[in-house]
């Protein structure tokens, strides 16, 4: 059972007004009073009909104002009563002060405020992948990139400082001035200025900017700059069969112990499956499950299974003395704690594999340039040519068939494909 009572007294600032007190109570609690910002003269306040007795338009409305807040406070009470809940007169008074405190939460707020959210947000948020807890500090620095870019475009395109920007400030003309400011930069550089990356960050800040409800978004903008937010057909860098077996055949004594490292390690990732260079350098020995790699891809939520082929287990064996704690593969060291460190290691440890493999190139004569990533698109057109199902190269490599075809499946077209062609013709 509760009840709601109005009681009115003298006020202690003025005693010709009255100090109006809302009484909750629930059966089993003690009685919680709630002081109203509703007053009107002492001698026009009865509280045996809890209200004022005066017949003016003035009183009518503060009468009807304590009637609708009597409604409002057992509205809560008879739905938590409805619910089952368990529930207490000082939170039934704190109600709708807890309301108006998050109504006040979602302030409008500037773009910079909200990316700085964002970025606070993937700094702390942690996942579990392989038996590990890592953070999201790869998303929250791609959004401290785009920080950085709009501060820099606002300041010398417009002059302003991009603090100054709310949501209702972008417009489409700022998403096409931003896109082709991004563009310069890159031609400067000599790459594409991240024109895609920054461009859907920006976009994925508006989005969540609107499940927030802040005032002045408009996904929509973004339609003008669609097609600069398309990724450019990817060309994997495949590697022909008969290129990765003069690779293998290599004289090894042309390289230095640490070039030998690089070169099983670019190895160990085509016969793993194409396993991406972060995840060699993560696989743990509870990756391997009965003779098969397990693991959860680090840059994806994507689980990848791959048998251990004779050739992974030979790497593996030749290097298992030589690694830090329960790695496989002497990647890391005691050097290589916290999750930044790693990151950096991996950096530039594909730097230096890729230096190498500019070695190998021209040992082997293979015209074009030839990464640790293309080990993964080797192996995945490898297979594919062999005849397995594009389901069972996605489990390999831990992708989707739909990736698969789109990204890393690439035809050779070679004279050994002509005269196979010119034979089944």
């Amino acid at each position: 059972m509760f009840t709601i009572n109005l009681k009115g007294k003298s006020n202690p600032k003025d005693k010709n007004l009255v100090k109006l007190e809302m009484v909750l109570f629930k059966t089993g609690y003690t009685r919680v009073t709630k002081v109203l910002s509703i007053t009107g003269k002492l001698k026009e306040w009865d509280n045996k009909s809890q209200s004022f007795k005066s017949k003016t338009g003035e009183s009518f409305l503060k009468n009807k104002s304590l009637s609708d807040l009597r409604l409002q406070y057992q509205n809560v009470a008879e739905e938590w009563e409805n619910e089952g809940r368990n529930w207490s007169p000082v939170e039934w008074t704190r109600y709708f002060d807890e309301e108006a405190l998050k109504q006040e939460e979602c302030k409008v707020i500037t773009v910079l405020q909200m990316i700085d959210q964002l970025i606070d947000r993937f700094s702390n948020q942690q996942r579990f992948k392989n038996g590990k807890l890592v953070t999201s500090n790869s998303n929250a620095r791609e959004y401290k990139f785009l920080k950085g870019s709009l501060t820099a475009f606002t300041k010398q395109k417009y002059g302003k400082a991009f603090s100054s920007y709310f949501f209702r400030d972008i417009t489409e003309k700022f998403l096409i001035d931003y896109a082709l400011y991004l563009q310069m930069k890159g031609a400067e550089k000599g790459n594409k200025g991240a024109v895609v990356g920054r461009l859907k960050k920006l976009y994925a800040v508006f989005n969540h900017a609107e499940k927030k409800e802040m005032p002045g978004v408009n996904t929509k903008l973004f339609r003008c700059v669609e097609q600069k937010m398309k990724h450019g057909k990817f060309v994997p860098k495949t590697i022909s069969h008969e290129i990765m077996l003069k690779i293998e055949k290599l004289d090894r004594c042309k390289f230095s112990i640490l070039e030998n490292l690089h070169l099983d390690l670019f190895l160990f990732s085509y016969y793993s499956g194409g396993m991406a260079n972060v995840d060699v350098a993560h696989l743990k020995w509870n990756n391997i499950v009965n003779n098969q790699f397990e693991y959860e891809r680090i840059k994806i939520a994507r689980e990848a299974k791959m048998p251990v082929v004779d050739k992974a287990k030979a790497i593996i064996d030749k290097y298992k003395d030589k690694c830090f704690e329960d790695y496989v593969l002497p990647i890391f060291t005691q050097k290589h704690i916290s999750e930044q460190q790693q990151h950096d290691r991996v950096e530039r440890l594909s730097y230096k594999v890729n230096k190498t493999l500019e070695k190998v190139r021209k040992l082997v004569k293979y015209p074009t340039k030839i990464t640790w990533y293309s080990a993964r698109g080797t192996f995945i057109t490898r297979m594919l040519k062999e005849g397995y199902n594009t389901s069972d190269v996605g489990a390999f490599a831990g992708n989707t068939a739909t990736t698969i075809d789109r990204h890393y499946y690439r035809p050779i077209f070679n004279e050994e494909t002509r005269k196979e062609i010119n034979k089944i013709i």
